[in-house]
């Protein structure tokens, strides 16, 4: 059965973006038994995978002056290598996901990206330590996906981007936990350089930051299972589509996916780049140690990006069920502006003091995966949840962690030729994709209404 079959809505949206009947009810009965409870646990794996993913980013200095390796291909390690697995996997696994229970699934993809982030402190080259990052990518794209559907199938569409918005705690927090937990290590570590483990020996500062951070994911993974396999609901076909049905899907509503998809990707590139050489910023503009960072940072990155993203998580659930259906666009192209005019005011100041008040509505507003997760999962089938979220990560993370990271690291290394001039590479990241992503996202208002009504016609009221 084709959407465009379905029979067109009874009402058309007001040019003010209100769609009155997605206000007067839910869109589906209500959250499963155990929805509230599945959100820790999901939570502490989101924080382990951000951990693991950012710990490098305090690691800079070290890895250099060991490896012998440029800005540029720093850029590569956080951002476009890992970002082009954690892309790529994030597509067939989101077909298993749409198939197949997901806590397997998401035990296998933590315990592959805990041996592989171990495996980054066995390195002795470039070449080897890309290597381990790939896998860290490859293991962590098993999350998203199934987290997103098991999360659409526990919580009502009215209750979704806050029931995302706290999943996506994890990641501010992991963040946080990469800058304070890791920094405290790795100040640790550099106090004594080279170190002993069991059975490998003496090991750099830098080598056993990633050992120690790497290996608790193959306990943790466990923590799935004492999740029950949520019953899927919301379905459009009675049995599994072929993949054509899925582009299909996405075709009839391109005018939505196009703006979501390059809207948010914009916007990620902004995130990722501010994120990950945030540290590094602090380290070559203000002279500050990596101790020295870590508090400050670490409140900004956790606390800050925890309450910014519940409390976007919030407001995009209030305005939607009073009947805003283009609010998931709306509020995030008002983000947009905001992190560009703070942005570029951040990087012109020479006080480390006003440069952190101005980085803390930064880091709340760039926590966007929640909000543009639950757009995707209220307007899409069950049974294509897990395909069309993994090919948001794939357009959103090829983008955003792929580019932003690496970006910078280009423009600093190719362009400015000045490692002292990181903060005009952020500057120029800031100016550039801020405004595009905020247009390309109110672009997007009209068609994700539209969406929004056709998903009334196939959704059951008891979901």
């Amino acid at each position: 059965m084709r959407s465009a079959d379905l029979p067109a809505p009874t009402q058309t949206p007001d040019r003010t973006g209100r769609d009155r009947r997605a206000g007067s009810r839910d869109l589906a009965a209500g959250n499963q038994p155990g929805a509230w409870r599945a959100l820790p646990i999901l939570v502490v794996l989101y924080a382990l995978s951000l951990l693991d993913r950012q710990v490098l980013s305090l690691m800079v200095g070290p890895i250099k002056r060991d490896l012998g390796i440029s800005d540029f291909q720093i850029g590569l390690l956080q951002g476009l290598v890992f970002a082009l697995f954690y892309s790529v996997a994030s597509v067939p696994i989101g077909w298993l996901v749409d198939r197949f229970p997901r806590r397997p699934i998401v035990w296998c993809g933590v315990t592959i990206w805990g041996i592989c982030a171990a495996s980054c402190g066995l390195a002795q080259t470039f070449g080897q330590l890309l290597v381990a990052r790939l896998g860290v990518g490859a293991g962590e794209a098993a999350l998203a996906p199934a987290a997103y559907s098991m999360l659409a199938d526990l919580f009502q569409p009215s209750r979704l981007a806050f029931a995302l918005s706290v999943l996506l705690v994890g990641s501010t927090l992991g963040n946080g936990l990469a800058v304070g937990l890791g920094g405290a290590i790795v100040s640790f570590a550099e106090a004594g350089h080279v170190h002993s483990l069991p059975f490998l020996g003496e090991v750099a500062s830098w080598q056993y930051v990633f050992i120690v951070t790497g290996l608790p994911g193959l306990v943790l993974g466990l923590l799935i299972f004492l999740l029950r396999e949520p019953k899927r609901r919301d379905r459009l076909h009675a049995t599994h589509p072929p993949l054509s049905a899925t582009f299909r899907f996405i075709a009839e509503r391109r005018g939505f996916f196009a703006c979501h998809f390059i809207g948010f990707g914009l916007l990620a590139i902004v995130g990722w780049g501010f994120t990950s050489w945030l540290p590094v910023y602090m380290i070559r503009s203000f002279g500050w140690t990596i101790g020295q960072v870590t508090l400050p940072l670490a409140l900004i990155l956790g606390l800050g990006g925890s309450v910014g993203v519940l409390a976007s998580g919030w407001l995009v659930d209030r305005l939607f069920g009073a009947g805003r259906a283009d609010a998931h666009l709306r509020v995030y192209a008002a983000v947009a502006v905001l992190i560009t005019v703070t942005g570029l005011a951040a990087f012109q100041v020479r006080d480390p003091v006003i440069f952190l008040w101005l980085a803390v509505p930064i880091a709340a507003a760039i926590p966007l995966g929640a909000t543009a997760a639950a757009a995707l999962q209220i307007v899409t089938p069950n049974e294509m949840r897990g395909q069309i979220g993994a090919m948001f990560l794939l357009v959103s993370n090829g983008l955003g962690l792929g580019l932003g990271p690496t970006l910078v690291g280009g423009l600093t290394d190719f362009v400015f030729r000045d490692e002292a001039k990181l903060g005009s590479s952020l500057t120029l990241m800031f100016a550039v994709l801020g405004p595009a992503s905020a247009i390309l996202l109110a672009l997007g208002f009209r068609s994700m209404r539209q969406a929004v009504q056709l998903a009334e016609a196939w959704r059951s009221p008891t979901g």
